[in-house]
């Protein structure tokens, strides 16, 4: 098998010890990249062209319109609305029945193309703190990753926002020991955590939610969509693909 280059490198417990550069989400190649991709995801809203790296999420959502006639989501690290864009050009309706807030960093928000202001329903925020009100739904799309504390994160939605559903897509989580390394993003190292899958659902489970599905997800890194680009961490701490998780509050 051909070696590519490793996006991660090394193993550490904590963000602390890891450092590192968390500024990399408001470098201007991170922004050059988020609005190329919400210019792609816009033409192929406008082009009703429904071929995409599949996140569960506008499935998750067709099924609950069919029960109600209004649906909440709060799409926490939603970057410039590429998951909006995904629900409202798959789901019938949905651009009319969902309310749909992001929570971003405030350099990916200034950058927000100005087609993406014209949707009604469609909201951003850079702090939780001016985010009010339940959700029926909490997405997390590659995302919970780069949060250190995400367990006191994830209590902090159930508690505040009541969600009925956590929808995780391309969570970074498999049968490996849970640890933290670099993601080399050009001349940045940002921590990461990559996460053990079980210790994961246990965690939600005592939160009182059951998972309802999971899916390995196929997706691209460095143009290569069979290889993931993990080759520099140990074999004991490799996963093969992420994960797509889905837990309903029982």
């Amino acid at each position: 098998m051909k070696n590519i280059f490793s996006v991660w490198e090394g193993v550490f417990e904590n963000f602390t010890e890891a450092g590192g550069d968390p500024d990399a989400f408001d470098s201007d190649i991170w922004i050059q990249k988020q609005g190329k991709k919400i210019e792609k995801s816009y033409k192929n809203y406008l082009n009703r062209n429904t071929v995409s790296k599949d996140y569960p999420l506008p499935l998750v959502v067709a099924m609950l319109l069919l029960e109600q006639e209004k649906l909440s989501i709060l799409d926490f690290g939603g970057g410039m609305g590429i998951q909006y864009l995904d629900i409202i050009s798959k789901v019938h309706d949905a651009e009319k029945a969902v309310k749909f807030t992001i929570v971003d960093g405030a350099s990916t928000l200034k950058n927000v193309p100005g087609f993406m202001r014209k949707f009604k329903n469609l909201s951003y925020e850079e702090d939780l703190k001016n985010v009010h009100g339940n959700f029926d739904i909490i997405h997390i799309g590659s995302t919970l990753q780069y949060i250190e504390d995400w367990k006191t994160l994830l209590e902090h939605f159930k508690n505040k926002y009541n969600p009925t559903y956590f929808v995780f897509s391309d969570l970074m989580a498999g049968d490996i020991p849970s640890f933290v390394s670099h993601q080399i993003f050009y001349d940045k190292r940002i921590p990461h955590h990559f996460l053990n899958k079980d210790g994961f659902q246990t965690t939600l489970e005592s939160m009182s939610f059951k998972k309802i599905y999971e899916s390995k997800f196929r997706h691209d890194i460095l143009d290569q969509e069979e290889v993931f680009p993990n080759s520099a961490l140990p074999e004991s701490h490799k996963i093969s693909r992420s994960i797509h998780m889905v837990f309903r509050k029982v």
